[in-house]
């Protein structure tokens, strides 16, 4: 049993925080707002489980983890110093379980040079609908390098909801997840129109387009992309019907800030700093810019 603070319990952190309960281990949760118990239900309304959690909202009440999972989105990376400071002692290692290819980079100023870091790719369709409730519409893969501690990692998941991938190509795999959310969460956000891809002509190859310039800037960072990846992911899961907005989208109903910088920005930062030309990608960030509350633009 591994001792666990488990830090922003929304979609992602409460999803993995009732399979780390279920599991047997000691979590805390760190929030904001505290709540008795974690509920998992489908989109049809099918309770999938119900657990006690112990949360905690305040940082002084936080006690040493063996790890710290940090959960809340990546904007919010910040906001989680406080319980970093409070849950992180020798041996501690932090897994970061956000958006983006920069997990490393948002915590590692936060952390002492000597704890490790455990990136960690998430594809997991989820909405928290309010503190503890969560709806599941689909299943729940957690990503790690195939390292000590990424197997490490895998291992306080046995037998439980989410499963747990190990690859020796995590640079590929993270910027595979991120071609998919620079394209279809940018243009579902900016269209207010989750099926807007599959149904307004001229947005696959808008979204072929944002794939592209990920492919060329996740290639110079190292990450095996094929040629023909941008019509794989557009033709073969945009196309279709039915979608459901991602986070980016229901941020943008609720007036919240948007996770442009981690889905988007950072395909133009890196461009420049391989020289690689990134139009579509320098247009769509001002314009998701623009949609984020005034005070946090």
């Amino acid at each position: 049993m591994a001792r666990i603070a488990l830090i922003g319990p929304g979609a992602i952190g409460g999803t993995v925080c009732s399979s780390l309960v279920s599991a047997g281990h000691d979590v805390q949760v760190c929030a904001h707002q505290a709540f008795a118990t974690l509920t998992l239900s489908k989109a049809n309304g099918e309770l999938l489980g119900s657990v006690p959690v112990e949360v905690v909202t305040s940082p002084k009440d936080v006690r040493p983890a063996d790890w710290v999972l940090v959960c809340v989105k990546a904007h919010q990376t910040p906001t989680a110093q406080a319980w970093l400071s409070s849950a992180v002692r020798t041996g501690t290692k932090v897994a970061v379980l956000q958006n983006g290819v920069e997990h490393r980079d948002r915590v590692s100023s936060f952390l002492k040079p000597d704890v490790e870091i455990v990136p960690v790719v998430v594809q997991l369709p989820a909405q928290r609908t309010e503190p503890g409730k969560i709806t599941i519409y689909g299943g729940a893969v957690l990503i790690v390098a195939d390292s000590e501690a990424g197997k490490e990692f895998a291992g306080l998941f046995p037998d439980t909801f989410v499963r747990i991938q190990v690859t020796d190509d995590f640079m590929t795999r993270q910027w595979e997840k991120l071609c998919l959310n620079a394209s279809s969460g940018s243009i579902s956000t900016l269209t207010l129109n989750p099926d807007a891809i599959a149904t307004v002509p001229g947005l696959k190859d808008l979204a072929k387009n944002i794939i592209r310039e990920c492919i060329a800037v996740g290639r110079a960072e190292g990450a095996k992309l094929e040629d023909g990846y941008a019509d794989t992911l557009v033709e073969g899961h945009m196309s279709r019907t039915g979608n459901r907005g991602n986070s980016m989208y229901y941020d943008r109903l609720a007036g919240r800030m948007l996770e442009y910088d981690a889905r988007n920005a950072v395909v133009t930062r890196m461009g420049r700093k391989h020289g690689i030309p990134t139009p579509v990608s320098d247009t769509l960030v001002p314009l998701l810019r623009a949609l984020c509350p005034k005070s946090e633009r």
